[in-house]
C-alpha cells in the first residue's frame, strides 16, 4: 500500500492479515471496494481458495482482482487465470514499484 500511496493513489485501503479476515472485510465493505490485491500465500485461506469464494457471489465476483505472488512458475500463472479467467493482473514479488502503479492505475482510474 506504501508504494501506491507513495505515488499519489489516493484511495482508501483496507488490509486483512489473512483470508478469513479478508472475506469478512469483504462482505462487510464489498460496496465501497473497487480492486483486490491478493496474496496467494496468506494464512487460514489461500488467495486460491479466497479467489474461488469471491466468483461464487454475485454482489462481489465483478470486483478486479490482482494476485500478488513470489511464484513466477508458468504453472502457477495459469492455474491463477483458470481460477479466474478475468483475473486483472499477476504480479511476482519481489516486484517494482512501477509493475504495480502500471497493473493498478487503468482499474482504479476507470
Amino acid at each position: 500500500m506504501n508504494v501506491l500511496r507513495k505515488n499519489g493513489v489516493s484511495s482508501e485501503f483496507l488490509e486483512a492479515v489473512d483470508g478469513e479476515e479478508g472475506i469478512k472485510m469483504l462482505s462487510n465493505n464489498y460496496q465501497e471496494i473497487g480492486l483486490i490485491l491478493l496474496d496467494w500465500q496468506m494464512p487460514k485461506m489461500d488467495g486460491i481458495a479466497f479467489m474461488k469464494g469471491v466468483l461464487q457471489v454475485p454482489e462481489v465476483s465483478s470486483i478486479p482482482i490482482i494476485m500478488i505472488t513470489a511464484s513466477s512458475s508458468p504453472e502457477n500463472k495459469k492455474f491463477a487465470h483458470e481460477v479466474n479467467p478475468k483475473l486483472a493482473g499477476y504480479i511476482v514479488k519481489p516486484f517494482r514499484p512501477d509493475t504495480l502503479l502500471e497493473t493498478v492505475r487503468p482499474l482504479i482510474e476507470s
